[in-house]
């Protein structure tokens, strides 16, 4: 039956086209809404993580040794939202920051990073001795490693010595950080130190807690601590929220989510004069390498040192969202270039409002897109690999906008649709590599699925306009198959309120179920009608 004969599906597939279209503009005007929030008490943070590293820097890299001015000019930003910061070191120029934080009326809690190697642990003790004594009024307090027992990098006994060690020596209070399970793990080590720094992190709990509880989670996790290490003075030394990357079950990261955990959480700490710090000052963007795209994203400013959102007044998710609207509108216009170009331009007003409310609709995909590899990209590699992924996409968008075009006209075939079985393939492929990522090493991954979705709902809409494939290629089938378990298995281990790994599952499903499809339909015999009586004889 020709298209012509099935206006019902045109009408559909229109329709279908218009509705995406408007959940797309929808979205970008939804993330401009201002958000009323809790304002900041006291105007400041009480103290923020802070290390140095800017784009392109990592504690990794061999003798990096931040300058001077750079420290200088963070603190001359920080000294107006907080009253202290916290480092985890005294090498790579950090031996810097006693001094230049009192140039700024900060106070330091001065970090050593203690590890597996005794010899740099000791270089680290000392100096941090040597610049508490040296600055008594500024730094507050050294904290004498962070997460070791989390990490195992040492016997407790061990880093209960070192602590030791260098209490010893100081002229100001000793503390050691780790997260609060820990602490109740390694309760000996209290008697090392003149107060205990716990770790309290709602998104990285085993069981990870919504925004709308967080802040009452710390305050729960702060009493019990309480009652279970009675008589001990404590400082909850890191808690915060990511602004961007992956969610856990119902932690959701974002900017107005991050906003409203710091105001809300600095309001119920000052009220009852619980002490604090926040994870961190400034975006880290080496932290991806070891824990995603989540891990760049836990300052109070990017990474180009602006305030992600105000201490005071409302806070919107993307305030520029009229610019990223543009964009995919913009973008939205490519397909009819394209038609243009491969003279597949349509020939009626329906082929023609196919064409643009395909391409409005990939619009927002496609800038969705851009806007993850630039959230998640982190070196060269992952700039080509996230970059060359995004041309893959909108090679896709130019090929199945004009495919949907052409089957709302009831045309046949044209020069482009060739590339629909190949763009196909690669979308499989790509969605069959994340998932398996995802089962078998979900912790820091994030669920792409503005990735998934594009060709996905493409397809889906060609079918409906189209009909299924006659055929399909054994690669196509063979990924479709390993997709189904991989997908649902992830949906189940997420759960019901992971939104963005069921859109991932979904999307994915989408892509594959009807790959299948194709392949089952082939498998079943052909179905005999009836004929009626005296068909195909004379008459006589």
């Amino acid at each position: 039956m020709s298209l012509g004969k099935m206006p019902g599906r045109k009408s559909a597939g229109l329709a279908l086209l218009v509705l995406a279209t408007l959940l797309g503009i929808g979205h970008w005007i939804a993330q401009g809404v201002p958000v009323a929030l809790p304002d900041v008490s006291g105007g400041k943070f009480a103290c923020v993580s802070y290390a140095p590293f800017r784009e392109g820097q990592s504690p990794f890299q061999e003798g990096i040794i931040i300058p001077e001015w750079q420290i200088d000019e963070d603190f001359a930003a920080l000294a107006s939202n907080t009253r202290c910061v916290r480092t985890y070191a005294v090498d790579q120029g950090l031996d810097k920051v006693p001094e230049i934080a009192a140039r700024h009326g900060l106070e330091v809690l001065l970090g050593v990073w203690i590890g597996s190697q005794a010899d740099k642990n000791r270089l680290q003790m000392e100096k941090a001795v040597d610049l508490a004594n040296a600055h008594p009024n500024t730094v507050r307090a050294i904290v004498v490693g962070n997460e070791v027992m989390l990490r195992g990098e040492l016997p407790r006994e061990k880093l209960a010595e070192t602590i030791r060690w260098v209490r010893q020596r100081s002229q100001v209070p000793v503390t050691y950080a780790d997260v609060w399970e820990f602490w109740l793990r390694h309760k000996p080590l209290l008697d090392e130190v003149d107060f205990a720094t716990i770790h309290i992190l709602p998104y990285w709990e085993d069981e990870p807690v919504g925004i709308d509880e967080a802040v009452a989670h710390i305050m729960d996790i702060y009493r019990y601590v309480e009652t279970q290490m009675p008589g001990v003075t404590l400082l909850i030394g890191e808690t915060g929220w990511p602004s961007a990357g992956r969610q856990r079950e119902g932690a959701v990261p974002g900017l107005v989510n991050q906003a409203a955990f710091l105001r809300g959480f600095v309001t119920a700490v000052d009220a009852q004069g619980i002490d604090y710090n926040l994870i961190e000052a400034f975006d880290q963007p080496w932290k991806r390498a070891n824990e995603g795209t989540v891990g760049g994203h836990w300052g109070l400013y990017d990474v180009g040192r602006a305030a992600k959102f105000p201490l005071t007044g409302p806070v919107a998710e993307l305030p520029g969202w009229k610019l990223w609207l543009t964009g995919s509108l913009l973008f939205g216009l490519l397909p009819l270039a394209w038609a243009a170009l491969r003279r597949e331009s349509p020939g009626t007003p329906a082929g023609w409002a196919a064409l643009t409310l395909a391409g409005a609709a990939s619009g927002t995909l496609l800038v969705m897109q851009a806007r993850y590899v630039v959230e998640m990209s982190r070196m060269p590699f992952e700039w080509a690999a996230g970059g060359g992924l995004w041309l893959l996409s909108l090679g896709a968008m130019l090929v199945l906008a004009t495919a949907l075009a052409r089957a709302v006209e009831g045309r046949t075939a044209g020069r482009t649709e060739r590339l629909v079985s190949p763009v196909r393939l690669l979308a499989l492929g790509f969605v069959l590599a994340m998932c398996l990522g995802l089962v078998f090493d979900p912790r820091y991954r994030d669920f792409p699925s503005s990735f998934a979705l594009l060709p996905a709902a493409g397809f889906a809409l060609l079918a409906l306009l189209r009909g299924l494939p006659q055929t399909i290629r054994d690669e196509e089938v063979g990924l479709a198959l390993a997709i189904l378990p991989c997908a649902l298995f992830i949906a189940a281990r997420e759960g019901p309120h992971n939104a963005q790994a069921l859109l991932w599952c979904a999307s994915s499903l989408l892509l594959a179920l009807p790959v299948l499809a194709v392949r089952l339909r082939a498998k079943q015999p052909p179905v005999i009608l009836p004929q009626p009586s005296g068909a195909g004889t004379s008459g006589h």
